[in-house]
């Protein structure tokens, strides 16, 4: 073997390769911490992005909810309320309807009827004894209950029908004025030609008695 060649290999390749073999260790290390970190940075704005919108969805069915407790509070008889809770149907039965009275009966001419020989008309009668009890809550309130005459002018020659208050209720007629509004407009159309009568004209009186409001 020639002077100056040596078998064994140069010692400066050996630290390189080791250089260039062992460096994509930390090369790649550091790809997947980048990678993470870069996933961390999308999710967590994503997170605090969507969080409000999803509180904004809930918000409707709160308020739905507490409308539900609203409604239930009000159907509940017995939670407090200034308002009291009224059922129309034992306000009705606390009423109370005198007998009907026919006041006057009379036909054309200088003839009079007694009262007591008039006959009745039952198609008004049992009409203004139900708009009565189906609009109970149209009578003014009060604490020691009223009194209401109800009377009706029906005149068959001219086929129309006068509503109005009797002198002796208990309350002046500004009180009483929502009340004959209401009864009025529930009363019926009548047929006037198939209606039983003996008398072109009548006066018939219904005195009702309404309870105090705090039994209603």
């Amino acid at each position: 073997m020639p002077i100056g060649y040596s078998s064994i290999p140069p010692r400066q390749s050996g630290p390189y390769r080791q250089l260039g073999s062992g460096g994509q260790q930390p090369v790649r290390v550091q790809m997947i911490l980048g990678l993470l970190v870069g996933l961390v940075l999308v999710a967590v704005p994503l997170y605090l992005w969507r969080r409000p919108e999803r509180a904004s969805l809930g918000a409707p069915a709160s308020e739905g909810s507490a409308d539900a407790a609203s409604k239930s509070r009000v159907a509940d008889p017995s939670a407090p309320s200034h308002v009291p809770l009224v059922d129309a149907p034992a306000a009705a039965s606390k009423l109370r309807l005198e007998p009907f009275k026919t006041v006057r009966c009379s036909d054309a001419g200088p003839g009079k009827t007694p009262p007591e020989r008039c006959d009745h008309i039952t198609f008004f009668e049992d009409a203004l004894a139900r708009a009565v009890k189906e609009n109970v809550l149209c009578a003014p309130a009060t604490k020691t209950g009223t009194t209401v005459s109800f009377v009706m002018d029906l005149n068959f020659r001219r086929k129309a029908l006068h509503l109005f208050r009797g002198k002796s209720s208990s309350l002046p007629a500004a009180q009483t004025k929502e009340l004959f509004s209401c009864i009025a407009k529930a009363m019926p159309t009548p047929d006037w030609d198939s209606i039983p009568h003996q008398h072109a004209r009548y006066v018939v009186n219904l005195t009702v008695a309404y309870p105090p409001s705090e039994t209603f």
